[in-house]
Formats: C-alpha cells, sequence, structure tokens
C-alpha cells in the first residue's frame, strides 16, 4: 500500500480495540517510523496519544526493554498521583525502592521491575527494529511479553520492522502466527518518499531531483536526503544555474549518489555509469536480445535506465563526483569551474539540449513521423559544431537512418569539420581512451589536425613539456624521435639563457640515463652530445663552447665531447688469404 492507504488502513485497525496487536512492515528508510508518528498526532484515542516508544535496537533482554519502557512512563508520574498510588498499592513490599526511585529518578535496579505490570498496565506499546534486537534476545522472550501484556495487563502492542532486513525469517513467520491479530504493510512510492525527505532536506533543486529518483524507484528517504544533500553540497545554491546546465549536471549527480548509497535495487556501478557512451565497452554492441547473457541482459536493463534519466555520456564533472561521494573530499573551485563553464555556453548547452531531444524522440516517440524528426534533425545540423565528436557520430548515425535523413546527416557532419579544421589548435593530441565509436571522417580531421600539431612543435617545446608535466605523451616522443642534430645545434645557439639552462640541464640528465629513454625518443640523446660536439669544438662561439665544457664535465660526460677515434674495417680473411699466398709459395 501507498503511504496514504496504510495510513488509513492503520486508523482503522487502531481504532478496533479487538485487535491487541498490530504489525506495521516495510522496506527501511521507507517511513514507517514517521507514518506512526502521523497516526499518533491525529489520533483521537487518548491512549494512541500517549503510546509508549522502545526501540529494540541492540537489546539483549526482556528486563532491558522494560526498563526502557518504564523511564518513559516516569515524567508522567508526577503529574498523575493516581498512577503512583496504584504502582505503590501494587506492590507494597517495594515501596521503599520504589520511593527512592522516585525522588532521584536514578537507575533502575531489578526490584523496580516489578512495577512494570503495574505502570504499563493498559498502555498503547510500539516496539520498534525488532530485526535488530541482540542475539541473545530470542523471539519466544518477546512473544512471551507481548502476550503477557496483552491478555493479562490491557496492553495494546504495535510491531514496526523492517521486512527486507530480517536475518531470521522464520522469526517473522512465527510472530505473524501466533501473536500478530492484523499486519499492514507500507509500500511507499517513489513520489512520497521524496515529498517527506524534502520536508527533512530541502533543496533549491527539487523538481529535478524528484524527476531522476522517481525514475531510478529509489523509495528509502534516508537516502534520498543523502542525495539532496550531496546536490546541494556539490552545486551550492546557485540561481544562476540554466535549464540546460541544470539537464546536465542535475541527473548525472542524482544518479551517482543514489548509486553510491545503495540507493538502485540491482542498479549500476560507477564503472558502468562513466562508460555509458561506448556501447562496445563489454561485448554487447549489435547483439540481439537473445544473443546476451545474463550480464548481458543486465547492462542493456541499465542503459536504457541512463537513456530514461538522461545521461548519454560522462566527462570531468561526474569524474568530481565521484571523486566526492567515495572521499567525502569536496573542492568548490573545481566543480563551480566545470559549471561556470557549462553557464559560459549556453549555446552549447542549448545545442546538447537539443541533440538529446532529438535522440529521445526518435528512440521513443514512435508516433512521430520521420518528416517530423526530420525537422528537427535540421536544427540539430545547425548548431552540430557545438557537440562534441562522439555526440555528432550517434546523431549522424541516427539522422542517417530517418528516411529521407541522409543529406540532413551529411550536412550535420560537415558542418562539425569545417568548423573544427578551421580553428587553430595548439598541442592537438586526441586520445580515445574509452574506445567510443568515431565517424571516420571526425577521425581523418583529427590525425590531420595532430600531424599539423606536431610539425609546428619544436624540439624545445617537447623538452619545455617533459620540464613542467614530469612526463610525456605521443607528440614528445614523435618530435624528438623526428629531430636530428642539427635542430639541436640551431637551438642551442638561439635559445636565450632560461630557456638554455632548461634545455641544457635536461638533456643532460637524460644523456646520464640514456638506456631509460632511448626506447621513446630514440637517437635524441645522441644527436644532442654531436650538436654539443660541434659546438665545443667551433672556434668562433668561444664562451658558449666553454658553457658545453663545464656542463658536460659537471656531468660526468666529457668524454663524449672528443670525436670518435674512426676504427679500420676488418680485412676479409679471403683477401688475407690470396695476399699471403705468393710469399708461402715454394
Amino acid at each position: 500500500m501507498s503511504l496514504q492507504s496504510t495510513k488509513d488502513h492503520l486508523i482503522q485497525l487502531l481504532d478496533d480495540q479487538d485487535n491487541k496487536v498490530v504489525a506495521l512492515s516495510g522496506k527501511w528508510g521507507t517511513g514507517k517510523s514517521h507514518l506512526w508518528r502521523e497516526v499518533k498526532e491525529a489520533s483521537g484515542d487518548e491512549k494512541v496519544r500517549g503510546a509508549l516508544y522502545v526501540s529494540l535496537f541492540g537489546l539483549s533482554s526482556i528486563d532491558q526493554m522494560k526498563k526502557k519502557l518504564i523511564e518513559m512512563v516516569i515524567p508522567g508520574v508526577e503529574s498523575n498521583p493516581g498512577m503512583w498510588e496504584s504502582a505503590k498499592q501494587a506492590v507494597s513490599s517495594g515501596v521503599k525502592v520504589l520511593e527512592g526511585f522516585h525522588k532521584g529518578f536514578g537507575s533502575l535496579n531489578d526490584l523496580s521491575l516489578i512495577f512494570a505490570p503495574a505502570m504499563l498496565r493498559n498502555k498503547v506499546i510500539v516496539l520498534d527494529d525488532i530485526e535488530r534486537k541482540h542475539d541473545k534476545l530470542n523471539v519466544e522472550e518477546v512473544m512471551g511479553f507481548i502476550d503477557e501484556f496483552t491478555q493479562q495487563h490491557g496492553a495494546r502492542i504495535i510491531l514496526i520492522l523492517n521486512s527486507d532486513h530480517l536475518s531470521d525469517k522464520g522469526m517473522w513467520d512465527t510472530l505473524r502466527e501466533k501473536v500478530i491479530d492484523q499486519e499492514v504493510r507500507l509500500d511507499t512510492t517513489p513520489a512520497e518518499a521524496f515529498g517527506i525527505a524534502t520536508k527533512i532536506v530541502p533543496t533549491p533543486y527539487a523538481d529535478r531531483i524528484k524527476k531522476t529518483t522517481q525514475s531510478c524507484g529509489v523509495t528509502n528517504i534516508r537516502i534520498i536526503g543523502k542525495v539532496i544533500k550531496a546536490v546541494n553540497r556539490i552545486l551550492g545554491k546557485r540561481e544562476d544555474l540554466s535549464d540546460e546546465v541544470l539537464s546536465r549536471v542535475v541527473p548525472s549527480t542524482v544518479l551517482l549518489a543514489a548509486t553510491h548509497y545503495k540507493g538502485l535495487d540491482n542498479g549500476p556501478d560507477f564503472e558502468f555509469i562513466l562508460k555509458i557512451a561506448n556501447p562496445d565497452n563489454w561485448g554487447d554492441y549489435g547483439k540481439k536480445a537473445e544473443e546476451l547473457d545474463e550480464a548481458g541482459k543486465q547492462r542493456a536493463k541499465w542503459r536504457l535506465l541512463l537513456q530514461e534519466i538522461g545521461v548519454n555520456g560522462c566527462d570531468e564533472y561526474e569524474n568530481i563526483v565521484v571523486d566526492f561521494l567515495k572521499s567525502g573530499l569536496f573542492d568548490t573551485a573545481d566543480v563551480a569551474k566545470v559549471i561556470d563553464r557549462y553557464a559560459s555556453e549556453a549555446d552549447v548547452m542549448h545545442a546538447m539540449t537539443l541533440a538529446k531531444l532529438f535522440q529521445e524522440h526518435v528512440v521513443w516517440h514512435h508516433k512521430m513521423t520521420d518528416a517530423e524528426l526530420l525537422v528537427e534533425a535540421q536544427e540539430v545540423a545547425k548548431n552540430s559544431h557545438l557537440l562534441d565528436a562522439y555526440s555528432v557520430t550517434s546523431k549522424h548515425q541516427l539522422v542517417s537512418e530517418l528516411i529521407g535523413g541522409q543529406p540532413i546527416a551529411d550536412a550535420l557532419l560537415k558542418n562539425w569539420i569545417d568548423v573544427f579544421e578551421a580553428k587553430t589548435l595548439e598541442n592537438f593530441d586526441f586520445d580515445n581512451f574509452w574506445n567510443q565509436p568515431i565517424h571516420p571522417d571526425i577521425q581523418v580531421a583529427f590525425d590531420a589536425a595532430k600531424a599539423r600539431s606536431q610539425a609546428s612543435s619544436t624540439v624545445f617545446d617537447a623538452c619545455k613539456h617533459i620540464v613542467i608535466n614530469s612526463g610525456w605523451g605521443r607528440k614528445q616522443e614523435a618530435v624528438l624521435k623526428a629531430a636530428t642534430a642539427q635542430e639541436f645545434e640551431a637551438i642551442i645557439r638561439t635559445l636565450e639563457v632560461d630557456d638554455l639552462r632548461l634545455f641544457m640541464c635536461r638533456f643532460l640528465e637524460m644523456c646520464v640515463q640514456s638506456g631509460t629513454y632511448t626506447p621513446h625518443f630514440g637517437t635524441a640523446t645522441d644527436c644532442f652530445m654531436d650538436a654539443c660536439r660541434k659546438i665545443y669544438n667551433d672556434p668562433t662561439v668561444p664562451r658558449l663552447a666553454k658553457l658545453v665544457e663545464i656542463l658536460f664535465k659537471s656531468s660526468k660526460l666529457e668524454v663524449h665531447l672528443v670525436p670518435p677515434v674512426a676504427v679500420p674495417a676488418a680485412i676479409p680473411a679471403a683477401l688475407v688469404v690470396a695476399a699471403v699466398q705468393p710469399v708461402l709459395a715454394p
């Protein structure tokens, strides 16, 4: 039952005095305690409004439970002298102990427990968290307490338990069979759970968070509260975010947070979500449903879920969110930088929204005609230069599959490539780390841009990159492998002091450890030493030659400044024999 229907049903059960033991069951965190408080406050029955509540979490004996219940009764004793007199008359031999306890309200001793029946008579008692009791407290003892106080002392018992966390299913079956008069199960809807959570944890992003939690089927109020807190923490209370930006960041934030806090039944993990843009990661792409194994079928369900939520790809923003959820550490500047970039790229966000909406219409709106979809495709094509290469690739395929869509698909692709090729790109190096699908024409454009970038890069640029980044990439490897001794010499002769110091020191270090760098940079260190040797032996630059000598000596490499001695080639043995034969002849 939903929250409201369960509430109405529970009220009816409590109105019937013949129902001595009523159970309220349901999954953990779905609002059972919240529902009970609403029923209690709204009840016209004075006993229900004054119900005593005790959690059995960690309790190892019935005596501990009784003491907790008596502690709840004590505050009302002074305002109700009649209750106190009844208790004293019930056990006259314990008056002295009871009066001492009454005056100081100190800790209860075992003797005070004999007053429990008198003090708990005709009470409504709520027992919560039965499934989390201590192992020493067995279910038979709980049943004995319920039976004694309902049959002999006029009490009514309300049991609240999390049916999905019962380690001993037989315990619940026993309670249901032998003790419970009526049971009502709470099945809170995601919308109801969200409504309760937002009263506890308000958020300016309520509508968008609610939509995603509903799609994910999250009904745990505590988890929804944690999700809301995560969104509030990450996004802050920014009122300047456009619909496009919020549509980009809220769904993925909610999904990742709900995943982290275990709010989804059989939901995807971080790895799947972060790699969602690549359909070929697990070898599922292109397979029919009947060809998938069980794991593949599960991934297919996850893809449908992410498609419904609107998470079609992830970038640095999602990685920041995952790092925050895992570590609890959060740098507002990092998120602000990404969010500000999204906000400043309003046109980009609009183009992404159009592309996302078009994809949704193609996949889900089966009643739309191809002609109607082509109208939207034309708008996507006009703005395709604002999309990323992966989106352009996928949208090109979607449009081309529509009747009459090929010309628009080609225009979409051409628009993106034309704008890309017109850009001045420095140090361009595209790394398709997740091996996502890229249209062949886009890959050609990337390869050409990479070649142009490498051609314009100098040996000094590569060296500076290695120093600044404490590492290198394919571009730096390619530049240094192709470098000649003449290039090294020209660079050394023309660099200014600071750049010369950086360049010489770094390459001398590489020469000292040439075995480490040769596999990556080929003959670069040999070419460097050839260039330095030539400068060292050039009388026209005496001070530069002296600097080279000083640097090589300090690096214990001065031997390399001496030109290698030419070693005569070995004389073939056949020629030696031919030459000595006349001498040896008789």
